[in-house]
């Protein structure tokens, strides 16, 4: 009851604390930087005629070299783990970062710390950050303790509830959850995320040592619209934090949203990696914040109906909306239409395909798989999660040979170490219980699933191109 009542505090605060932003959030009182921009591209310029085709689409989303302008300012909250297993290197290594991440932020900004064990403490509320002050707001961080269970849920809570406070609806409000461990309860985090990402405030994930649910944090970071990161070393929390900073620093976009709808006779089947919503008449993909300098591509599978030689296909239309970070210019669109034609000439059909988008789709389908497979794995069903995932890696193996890549060949290397590692994620009692097989658990099982999974997510977040 209480968790159900917290939770339901937190959304009515979301709701009524954010509802006089949005039209502050979509005014626009300066011009387009047009720093953002949105291309596409088809696996094939061509389908065959008389045939139902299966056709990949690449859009990409590049944010380029902002020019001068007004640095947003940064509402954020660090919301660390300070349970049991944080005790040692890593609870001096959160304590080190954390004062490395007050030095990064500037004047005007904002910083609150939570932390969370068996229970959930505000260390430094919302302090708008104060050159004069930092001396004391070191201090605060000196206090972190590890000890106890984890109450990841109640940490995300109070963390979210103190950027809400004092929301920017210019500026840039974020979470960074870092965690090294499994939650006690995990059933309202889901809502919490989800909750997070339609006001717009994401949630950095960072996955530390050998021992978090890799699932739930990933799911976390995608559903608020954030980034999830695997941090192997206590040691490189502090390079972590600061370049989550910077890239804050360079923001030039927020809150970005692409809708994409198909054309008569097509049907989309959906995004090759990472979430989306809707159905085959439309899809919308929750791509969140942009820095300077970044790519994301969202690779998308269309079904064309049969054709007759030489008609027009009118694949898809693409609108991506974004709140523009840079000079306060609104709530900005880029659209984007792409099309092939019908022919039953195997020439033109050779003639129109384009190598790198179906390399993309080939990266991007082996990283989307193997975060698939771990999730299957980690819900007990180790057995089914092999089979799905050899069957990928030997796709993945016969495509990088062919086609000489050598990325591919990495990630199907790295698949079939995971493949052998994976029974190492599942609930004891589950694990080999359809063949009879006993497993031994070791330090590099679950080191080769933290990186195959860190690596895959990546991938999904940024750009399958070289």
């Amino acid at each position: 009851m209480l968790t159900r009542f917290l939770l339901s505090s937190l959304t009515l605060a979301l709701v009524f604390g954010l509802a006089g932003c949005g039209a502050s959030m979509r005014a626009a009182t300066h011009r387009d930087p047009e720093v953002v921009s949105l291309e596409g591209a088809l696996a094939n310029r061509f389908v065959t005629a008389g045939e139902e085709t299966v056709l990949i689409s690449r859009l990409r989303i590049v944010a380029g070299t902002a020019p001068d302008a007004r640095r947003p300012r940064i509402n954020l909250s660090l919301v660390v783990d300070t349970s049991g297993s944080m005790e040692g290197e890593a609870i001096a290594q959160a304590r080190e970062a954390s004062r490395a991440l007050l030095d990064q932020l500037r004047p005007g900004d904002r910083l609150s710390v939570v932390t969370f064990d068996s229970r959930t403490e505000v260390l430094l509320a919302s302090t708008e950050i104060d050159g004069s002050r930092l001396d004391e707001l070191r201090d605060r961080m000196n206090t972190m303790q590890a000890r106890g269970t984890t109450d990841l849920a109640g940490g995300l809570r109070l963390g979210l509830e103190e950027v809400v406070r004092h929301y920017d609806a210019t500026g840039i409000n974020r979470v960074v959850l870092l965690s090294d461990g499994v939650p006690n309860d995990a059933s309202t985090v889901a809502a919490l995320a989800q909750a997070a990402g339609e006001r717009h405030i994401a949630i950095t994930a960072l996955g530390l040592g050998l021992e978090y649910d890799e699932t739930l944090l990933a799911s976390i970071a995608q559903t608020s619209g954030g980034r999830f990161h695997f941090v192997e070393q206590p040691s490189a929390m502090a390079s972590v934090f600061r370049d989550e900073v910077l890239r804050l620093e360079r923001m030039v976009a927020r809150s970005a949203l692409v809708e994409i709808t198909p054309g008569p006779g097509v049907t989309l089947d959906g995004v090759v990696a990472g979430q989306w919503s809707g159905s085959g008449s439309a899809i919308r993909v929750a791509i969140g914040d942009l820095a300077e300098g970044e790519t994301r591509d969202i690779l998308v599978r269309l079904r064309v109906s049969p054709r007759r030689d030489g008609s027009t296909v009118e694949a898809i239309d693409a609108t991506m909306s974004f709140d523009d970070a840079l000079e306060e210019a609104g709530r900005l669109e880029r659209r984007l239409y792409l099309g092939a034609r019908a022919t039953d000439d195997e020439a033109e059909l050779a003639s129109g395909r384009d190598a790198s988008v179906e390399r993309d789709a080939a990266r991007m389908m082996a990283a989307a798989q193997t975060v698939q497979a771990i999730e299957i794995a980690r819900a007990g069903e180790v057995e089914r999660a092999r089979a799905m995932l050899a069957a990928a890696e030997r796709e993945a193996a016969l495509y990088a040979s062919n086609n000489g890549d050598a990325r591919l060949a990495r990630q199907a290397e790295q698949m079939r170490v995971l493949d052998q590692a994976l029974p190492s994620t599942a609930p004891a009692a589950a694990t080999g219980t359809a063949t009879g097989t006993t497993y031994e658990y070791a330090e590099d099982d679950a080191r080769a699933v933290r990186a195959a999974h860190g690596a895959a997510m990546e991938m999904i977040q940024t750009t399958a191109s070289d």
